[in-house]
């Protein structure tokens, strides 16, 4: 197989045709931004924490009030710029550091915001484990701003930003469909309705129910098969930046910013905090045109034996279309790939 340097890729993508078809794996150390998202953040940008929490039903308050912004640079490894099924994403997958020690439950699971109503409310159910999950979701923007406008140190929403308002931050989580629609997930708790994001937090080292020490590595995997996140990947992809949003809706009940009590939520490591542990993402994409199913560079008979092969075997490689199953809708759209 003929190895392709990025510069090569870049070089057919200015060009105006397909680009030659080759696999990029890099990892990010480190974000290019990171912020706390919170209307009472007076330090955007160089803060050493990032705190998720929910302030549920709580008057002027989001549900998800505390959250942590990360934006990769996806750009500088990968070609931008290119039609959307030229990026065929193989995994992403996120990693956030815990810095609170033995304060956080770990809950891996979904949890229906209805496990978070009044109990005296008739549509209550009581949440079948301990903790509230770690969730990644999109981003949506409002006020003007944008992807490639939005920084660390950028106004975090409309005025009044204190006292806050609901439904008034710049960047704010939504849940995004494969045809592009997105919902405000923000105050979902009052709005009355369930959302899944890009992904739910997981680790191997604490069981569910139990306190995550400091230190925890949390991962989130962005999957393909779901049609919204490979939507999302790919547009990020051709724009050259990723923004993701880790949220939680364990309530605010300790600690600075949090209201009396015992702290029950978790605070992430920064790229400011000088213990050196930030957010990082892993990201495997295949690049250019997908009718060079071989990735030698070309498009000929090779391409359509391999996939016959691949086909006929039920290889995952031959899942075209990435919705995790492995039919004939795979050949359809490959064929059609292969003719265009």
């Amino acid at each position: 197989m003929r190895s392709l340097s990025i510069t090569a890729a870049l070089a057919a993508a200015s060009l105006g045709g397909a680009t030659l078809a080759q696999e990029i794996q890099v990892v990010f150390g480190s974000p290019s931004l990171d912020r706390w998202m919170y209307p009472f953040n007076f330090t955007p940008g160089i803060e050493s924490q990032a705190s998720c929490f929910g302030a549920i039903e709580q008057a002027g308050f989001d549900d998800r009030d505390g959250e942590f912004l990360l934006g990769f640079n996806v750009g500088a490894h990968v070609p931008t710029g290119l039609p959307l099924d030229q990026y065929r994403i193989v995994s992403a997958r996120l990693t956030a550091v815990v810095l609170n020690d033995l304060e956080a439950r770990y809950d891996p699971t979904f949890d229906s915001v209805r496990s978070l109503y009044q109990t005296s409310n008739p549509d209550y159910v009581p949440d079948a484990d301990p903790g509230r999950p770690v969730e990644v979701f999109a981003c949506g923007y409002r006020n003007g701003w944008t992807l490639e406008s939005f920084g660390e140190r950028s106004p975090f929403g409309g005025a009044p930003i204190v006292p806050p308002a609901e439904g008034a931050r710049n960047v704010f989580p939504v849940a995004i469909d494969g045809n592009g629609t997105t919902v405000d997930v923000s105050r979902q708790v009052r709005q009355r309705f369930d959302a899944m994001g890009l992904s739910i937090g997981t680790t191997d080292t604490v069981s569910p129910g139990e306190l995550m020490p400091s230190g925890t590595v949390m991962s989130f995997e962005l999957s393909p098969c779901d049609p919204g996140t490979r939507l999302y990947l790919r547009q990020a992809l051709a724009a050259g930046r990723l923004n993701l949003l880790v949220t939680s809706l364990q309530p605010a009940s300790g600690g600075p910013d949090g209201g009396s009590g015992e702290r029950t939520y978790p605070q992430f490591y920064t790229k400011e905090n000088a213990a050196g542990l930030p957010a990082t993402l892993t990201l495997v994409v295949r690049v250019g045109d997908p009718g060079d199913f071989n990735g030698d560079g070309f498009k000929d008979f090779f391409d359509y034996a391999d996939f016959i092969d691949a086909f006929e075997s039920g290889s995952p490689q031959a899942d075209f279309n990435q919705d995790c199953f492995v039919d004939f809708f795979d050949f359809d759209d490959f064929v059609g790939a292969f003719e265009r």
